[in-house]
């Protein structure tokens, strides 16, 4: 297996010494009475983390409040980012999913407040965009990586298999290639309603496509990996490539003598001794949870969405050390009167350099 390294730190209330200061407000998708979410997970770490270090804010100690949606309930999304706003948050972070992370950051552009996201979203180009702060890698350069990838291994057949129509959006460049280069290009949907993927792959052993580009979570690879394997297309002649970042999340043990050829990505440097410690320690508070059986998941790893969240906080809490004579106040969703530091705090949030992070404390990142 070939993983390719690119290169690319909520988080509620901050109770200082003398002052309470709202640090950005947290809200998080959930299937009802279900499990904390990686994201929400990775929040309460970060935080409990830099409560502990004691380095980035020495004086500070971080309490937070969670608020939990329905996946894609929008309008909740903004009922919940108001009822934050009104305590006086100085950013806020989340949702993830499309229409509900759309509403969030509307609010926030009118009241001047920074939204901070780690997921990946199909942005536009907009000034009126200008609180908007993205953690995760531009997918562009992901897919120029994965056409790379596809000349150097000097494919000239190619089937690209995706998940939902985003993947479609992220992978641009690839998909544009035939009409510049000599690629034949075939595309195919997974089911939507189902993980069951052995008609597709049926479809795709009788045709003879060994060259395939997956865009799915890692949870979905797991499961094509599974299902390959049981039809015998996980052989010498197959190469495959998966656009998530987490692939080294998968347990590969059962396909290591398989023969097949895989290559991923990942933006986690886990040769470096501070990553490896956050990693270390986040594993083993995952693994007292009850593990996942049969997921093909290897237990208690850190992903990439935990990662970023833990630098999201790192980040914002840098911010807020280099803020001076910074006050947070109630903003009302209904007057539309914004918040006067809006705009400074936002240019300290895009300013926070890496080194900062790790002077004051680790990153998942080099």
């Amino acid at each position: 297996m070939n993983i390719v390294q690119l290169d690319p730190c909520v988080f509620d209330i901050l109770v200082l010494l003398f002052y309470i200061f709202l640090f950005p407000g947290g809200i998080f998708e959930s299937i009802e009475s279900g499990p904390s979410g990686a994201e929400e997970l990775a929040f309460k770490f970060a935080l409990n983390t830099i409560n502990r270090n004691r380095t980035l804010l020495p004086n500070t100690t971080l309490t937070y409040d969670i608020q939990r949606i329905n996946i894609f309930d929008s309008f909740e999304a903004s009922r919940k980012a108001c009822d934050q706003l009104s305590l006086g948050v100085a950013a806020i972070f989340g949702p993830s999913h499309s229409s509900s992370a759309n509403a969030v950051q509307s609010i926030c552009n009118a009241l001047g407040v920074p939204h901070v996201q780690t997921k990946w979203k199909h942005q536009v180009s907009d000034n009126k965009d200008s609180y908007y702060v993205s953690l995760y890698p531009d997918f562009s350069s992901l897919s120029r990586a994965i056409l790379d990838l596809v000349h150097f291994f000097k494919w000239r057949t190619v089937t690209v298999v995706y998940d939902d129509s985003t993947g479609l959006i992220r992978l641009q460049e690839l998909i544009k290639a035939p009409s510049r280069y000599n690629i034949r290009l075939k595309i195919r949907q997974l089911p939507t309603e189902t993980k069951d993927a052995k008609p597709l792959l049926k479809e795709m052993k009788k045709a003879k496509e060994f060259h395939v580009i997956f865009d799915c979570g890692h949870e979905m690879a797991a499961w094509i990996l599974k299902q390959a394997l049981a039809m015998g297309m996980m052989t010498e002649y197959y190469h495959y490539i998966f656009t998530t970042l987490d692939l080294f999340a998968l347990d590969m043990e059962p396909y290591r003598f398989s023969g097949v050829n895989m290559t991923g990505f990942r933006i986690l440097n886990t040769e470096n001794s501070q990553v490896s410690s956050i990693i270390e320690k986040w594993s083993m508070e995952r693994l007292q949870a009850p593990p996942k059986p049969d997921s093909g998941l290897l237990d208690g790893f850190m992903t990439t969405d935990a990662a970023l969240m833990y630098d999201a906080v790192h980040v914002v809490a840098v911010a807020v050390q280099q803020s001076q004579q910074i006050t947070v106040s109630s903003l009302q969703c209904n007057r539309h009167k914004p918040w006067r530091f809006g705009g400074r705090f936002i240019n300290l949030i895009k300013e926070v350099t890496h080194c900062q992070c790790y002077q004051c404390a680790p990153c998942p990142h080099p």
